[in-house]
């Protein structure tokens, strides 16, 4: 064999292993480009998912990234052509990747030179992959927020001085700016409040239901919601004079217990006493609770105009009635009449008690076929055991139209009309809301009354000062005592 046969047959080998290593190269090449480059993008979260900042806030920034780790996060916020960093970190390499990061800090708007009003703050995390030229990938999370800095303040103003368990009271406060909520608080139980009807920006009024129970003495608080922080609260003793309610009995019959055992779908068909005693508790509670759900929006202004309309029918059971259901000699439940039965001719037509909106036309359980008027400022007004609905949800009524039909449907036991008044979803006693005089007085009275100048002085009693002042026997003009 020749010298240049024996040198192409070594070199052979040699090169198919250069080769081969070329191609371990490669592969690892390829290997770690596409372990660098990444293919799940950082994540970050920002806590709490509150919109407000005030005057010092606490966040917690929530990062990490799956495969290439950490290189950098950063958290700015901007309001306008502002824009100053809050938080900024730089990972070392080498960082573990997948691993959780919790980066607490805090924001001080007045330090930034921030104002009150709408800003943005951003948090990015940019992981260690090689996309990007070697950049690296960057999430972004931005969240629009409100800065506030003025203390939230409360005063109290009034309340109207006529106060009875079951009835209606209405307070009025003012706040000096918007909070995120406001109302009163009585047993436990919290009521809106509305913009005053035709009063200054910044005052309120919250119509409230006062407890049918009542020791005579009870404690309200007007509470302001701030976005951010605790509320302000101010704590009002109100004197509320007690009623005695009625007290009455219901004898149940077999033909009543198994008509309501057929009507009502229930657990126990089988057995009337306890279907009844089902529809009686457990829906009555559910009925409550989806008036509630109906009258938890309301028109922010009074709809209504004048006294309330009473429909022209004989006084049966009474708001606040106190029944004791008695089956075969004894009793077998108790509940709380919460409205006026009126029994006139059958299927007669029953008016709107005011001006409003509908809000609810449809069956509700014990209550029979039922519509439910919005009047504005929480105040609602419900029309049960109808026969008929002439009117649909979203309608406009005015005081006397037509809603609906006497009848006998859900728990009647006769064709009457059940007629209620509702507070942001709380019974209250119709009969002060059929009284135009409580109306004017009490309750419109309230704001009508501190929205009202002050009377000015007559003209003629300025020639009348001037005289007596030369003859040095003037006497102090009396100051009109401004409204109430």
């Amino acid at each position: 064999m020749t010298d240049k046969k024996k040198l192409r047959w070594v070199g052979l080998p040699g090169q198919i292993f250069l080769a081969l290593i070329a191609l371990g190269l490669a592969g690892i090449i390829i290997w770690l480009v596409q372990s660098r480059l990444d293919h799940d993008l950082p994540w970050v979260n920002l806590q709490p998912p509150g919109e407000v900042v005030g005057a010092k806030t606490s966040f917690t920034l929530e990062v990490g990234d799956r495969e290439s780790g950490l290189k950098e996060v950063r958290v700015t916020v901007t309001q306008g052509d502002l824009e100053k960093v809050v938080f900024n970190r730089q990972f070392p390499p080498g960082g573990a990747a997948g691993a959780r990061e919790e980066l607490p800090f805090t924001l001080e708007p007045q330090a930034l030179g921030l104002k009150e009003g709408k800003a943005r703050i951003s948090a990015s995390a940019t992981d260690r992959s090689w996309r990007n030229w070697f950049q690296g990938r960057t999430t972004t999370l931005s969240r629009d927020v409100t800065v506030d800095l003025v203390p939230l303040n409360l005063a109290f103003l009034s309340v109207n001085h006529l106060l009875h368990a079951g009835g209606t009271g209405v307070i009025r406060y003012r706040i000096n700016k918007a909070a995120k909520e406001s109302g009163v608080v009585l047993d436990g139980r919290f009521f809106a409040g509305f913009p005053q009807p035709g009063g200054p920006q910044g005052e309120y009024v919250a119509l409230f239901a006062i407890p049918r129970e009542t020791p005579g003495t009870v404690i309200a608080e007007v509470v302001a919601k701030p976005g951010a922080g605790a509320p302000v609260v101010q704590r009002v003793t109100l004197k509320i004079k007690p009623r005695r309610w009625r007290h009455d009995k219901m004898n149940l019959s077999d033909n009543f217990l198994r008509k309501v055992a057929a009507d009502f779908k229930t657990a126990n068909p089988g057995d009337p006493l306890n279907a009844y005693l089902e529809v009686n508790r457990e829906m009555r509670k559910a009925n409550h609770e989806r008036l509630r759900q109906v009258c938890s929006r309301s028109n922010p202004q009074p709809l209504w105009s004048g006294g309330f309309q009473r429909f022209l029918g004989k006084p049966m059971a009474r708001f606040g009635d106190r029944r004791a259901y008695i089956y075969q000699g004894k009793q077998v439940d108790t509940q709380e009449h919460l409205g006026e039965d009126l029994a006139s001719l059958l299927q007669s037509p029953v008016p709107s008690a005011n001006n409003g909106v509908v809000v609810l036309a449809e069956p509700l359980g014990i209550y029979g076929d039922t519509v439910v008027v919005d009047h504005g400022l929480g105040v609602f007004s419900q029309y049960s055991h109808l026969s008929q609905i002439d009117v649909k949800a979203g309608a406009e009524v005015k005081k006397g139209t037509a809603v609906g039909k006497t009848g006998t449907t859900g728990l009647a036991g006769g064709d009457h009309l059940h007629f209620s008044m509702l507070l942001q979803g709380e019974f209250v006693d119709p009969l002060e809301w059929w009284d135009p005089r409580w109306l004017k007085d009490q309750l419109e009275g309230q704001w009508k009354q501190a929205a009202a100048p002050a009377a000015p002085v007559k003209a003629a009693d300025a020639p009348a000062k001037a005289d007596k002042e030369k003859k040095g026997k003037a006497r102090p003009i009396k100051k009109r005592r401004p409204p109430q």
